[in-house]
């Protein structure tokens, strides 16, 4: 029997770009605590809210996919790359590209130059990737997002592609191998939302190396000890299966690469 109140939340206009696993188990976690379906609707709705505040928007899509219409069209232009990907805060604060390189580059540096990216919670980084000529599949609970990859690939011949799916669902992980999985500033969130989920997902990840990455600063850009607390708890959190192949920071995040055993 269907539940009226979660039938309210997947149809509503503001949650029409949320992973639909996503607005179920959040109703479901609501609906565990609060017991009635109009309170748990209402939280829910709450949590929701706090969740696609970081979500790229329809106008930024749209927007977005202009930038990269002007970049296959233009000779494949840096400017109209990185005006393209300013369009999601995730991608945004690692600008400019040369920034972007050299970050990568020292992630290749320890894991080689992979020829499979898989990327989760990945925002429109499977954009930059793919400009780059690096096969990748990207996971984020943003509908928006995935529908925006997905097109550029069609249209301008990148060698990536993205799924909708909430990595706090069963199952949202591909199961592929992959020479290389990214999950960056991602541990921490999903680890506040439920604690043991950071591991879960870093078990899930079928690939040789991780990039696990951390905020060093508040949004305010103050420096509260937050490199240390999460170095301390990536080192007591290291998967049994993972050794730790490299650590080191770029402007305010810190980085992991794990190797598998």
């Amino acid at each position: 029997m269907n539940d009226p109140m979660l039938e309210k939340l997947l149809h509503s206009k503001n949650y029409q770009g949320v992973c639909p696993d996503a607005v179920r188990r959040i109703y479901a976690e609501c609906l565990q605590k609060y017991r009635k379906p109009r309170d748990a609707e209402k939280a829910a709705r709450e949590q929701l809210h706090g969740l696609t505040g970081a979500f790229l928007t329809r106008d930024e899509s749209a927007a977005c996919l202009r930038d990269m219409r002007d970049w296959a069209a233009g000779g494949r232009s840096e400017a109209d790359l990185e005006r393209a990907l300013t369009r999601h805060a995730s991608t945004r604060e690692r600008l400019p590209l040369a920034r972007m390189d050299g970050m990568y580059e020292r992630i290749f540096k320890v894991t080689g130059a992979p020829a499979s990216v898989l990327d989760l919670a990945c925002g429109l980084n499977p954009l930059y990737l793919g400009a780059r000529g690096i096969s990748c599949v990207g996971v984020d609970v943003s509908g928006e997002a995935v529908v925006s990859i997905n097109a550029c690939a069609t249209n301008y011949g990148l060698p990536v592609r993205a799924v909708c799916a909430d990595l706090l669902c069963e199952s949202a992980v591909p199961k592929e191998r992959y020479d290389l999985a990214l999950l960056l500033k991602i541990l921490p969130l999903l680890e506040r939302q439920r604690r043991g989920a950071a591991l879960d997902v870093m078990h899930a990840a079928n690939a040789k190396y991780l990039a696990v990455s951390f905020p060093t600063r508040t949004l305010s850009g103050r420096n509260v000890g937050m490199e240390g607390n999460y170095a301390a708890w990536m080192e007591g959190h290291l998967p049994e299966n993972r050794r730790i192949a490299a650590r080191f920071t770029e402007e305010n995040e810190l980085f992991f690469i794990l190797e598998a055993q």
